[in-house]
């Protein structure tokens, strides 16, 4: 590969500029350099944040799980109460699901003439089920319900309103001000 002149006579005048130029010169390139290669580590980064929206897809899965779980529970037992036709329900929560696992603690303690020095290790339990290795859970903490919303069929009746604000409360045990309670319109 040939270097056209025009270069040639760049790079000549350059050579023989002065130290401040190159030197600027030289900055610059170092500069586009480092952001070249910091971008480099953003993509590892992102791999990273990749495998957290995984866990946190998984916890999320889990608590819409439980949402759902809630609400098709709570419309069948509203739906049986008298007075009440059919029903839609509607459950608010905070947080997600959070999972406590299962810790060993090993300590030891070594004494000395001079000294006594003590060291705590936790380690969580790893089990083994169906050829998977996990980590072993000891309490599942579900989002608590901050509110629910019920239009149903009867819920214009004041009686009817009553029944299924005291059933919601005290299945959910959630105060009645976060019970709303509507009649469906048809």
């Amino acid at each position: 590969m040939k270097i056209p002149e025009s270069i040639k006579t760049k790079l000549y005048e350059f050579s023989k500029s002065d130290i401040k130029i190159k030197i600027a010169v030289a900055a610059g390139l170092i500069g586009i350099l480092i952001i070249f290669l910091s971008t480099l580590g953003n993509e590892e980064k992102d791999t990273k944040s990749d495998s957290e929206n995984l866990k946190n897809d998984v916890v999320s899965e889990d608590t819409t799980a439980y949402k759902n779980q809630l609400e098709k529970e709570l419309t069948s037992l509203l739906e049986s109460i008298t007075g009440v036709g059919e029903a839609k329900v509607m459950i608010s929560i905070e947080g997600t699901t959070e999972y406590v696992y299962a810790e060993e603690l090993s300590s030891d303690i070594d004494s000395s003439e001079e000294k006594t020095s003590e060291s705590h290790e936790n380690k969580i339990v790893i089990i083994e089920n169906n050829g998977k290795t996990e980590a072993l859970v000891k309490k599942v903490i579900r989002p608590q319900v901050s509110g629910v919303a019920v239009v149903c069929q009867g819920g214009d009746n004041i009686s009817v309103k009553e029944k299924i604000i005291s059933a919601v409360s005290t299945v959910l045990s959630i105060p009645s001000n976060k019970i709303c309670v509507e009649a469906l319109s048809r």
